[in-house]
């Protein structure tokens, strides 16, 4: 099967640029489910699935044993991996740095060659139009798209991400960008984690805008909410 692919602006160029710079990206149908791989190398190599399972277990224990020591781990032909570190603070002379504000981060994953030129496909096929990358609506700015979200909140206990990019025009991850950032800076509340996740008015803009001197209700019903998609 060929892969499909689409074009999107490089990061950091304007909306308002005629022709800005674009860039291949490969438009996936999805991901493949692990259960999948298992039952292909089942087939393929006569083991049982469950001894792969055993197997890949015991792969993902030791490799996150020996990352958690400082180790970096090759994992068979296809990549390392290693931790990278950070620190709870900026620094700017390492004599002022304790190691207890030094904390493990996310593991890097470097491919091997060999597992690169592999996965190298032969065929290449551009998208159709049903299926390219959907570019988020620049038809409000952003001091208009919180004046919009306020005054959904005023008429709504919360919001969803999905309520939010609909109301505005904004794909996923720009909504998603918009909300969190309104959470940090505790322009709003937010309740849950995703795909449960909603965003509240902190409980003094709720009490300002109905005139209630009383404390805001702790808790929001959210049994029958949607997964945001």
């Amino acid at each position: 099967m060929e892969a499909l692919y689409d074009f999107l602006p490089v990061p950091g160029t304007k909306n308002s640029e005629k022709s800005p710079k674009l860039y291949p990206k490969l438009v996936t149908r999805g991901a493949v489910p692990f259960s999948e791989i298992i039952r292909q190398i089942a087939r393929s190599s006569g083991f049982k699935e469950g001894t792969v399972i055993g197997v890949m277990e015991e792969v993902e224990k030791w490799t996150s044993f020996y990352i958690s020591r400082g180790e970096c781990v090759e994992i068979g032909h296809m990549a390392y991996a290693v931790a990278n570190l950070k620190a709870g603070k900026e620094i700017t002379d390492e004599g002022e740095i304790h190691a207890q504000t030094i904390r493990f981060d996310k593991v890097r994953f470097r491919t091997s060659k060999s597992f690169n030129r592999r996965c190298r496909g032969q065929e290449l096929s551009r998208v159709k139009t049903e299926w390219k990358f959907q570019k988020s609506s620049a038809r409000y700015t952003e001091e208009e798209r919180l004046h919009l979200l306020m005054e959904y909140l005023k008429q709504h206990p919360f919001i969803t991400r999905t309520e939010y990019g609909q109301l505005t025009g904004l794909q996923k991850s720009k909504a998603w960008k918009d909300l969190n950032g309104w959470v940090k800076s505790k322009i709003l509340g937010s309740k849950g984690k995703a795909p449960h996740k909603i965003y509240i008015l902190p409980p003094e803009t709720i009490s300002t805008a109905t005139g209630d001197s009383g404390s805001a209700p702790d808790t929001i019903q959210t049994e029958n909410l949607q997964p945001v998609r």
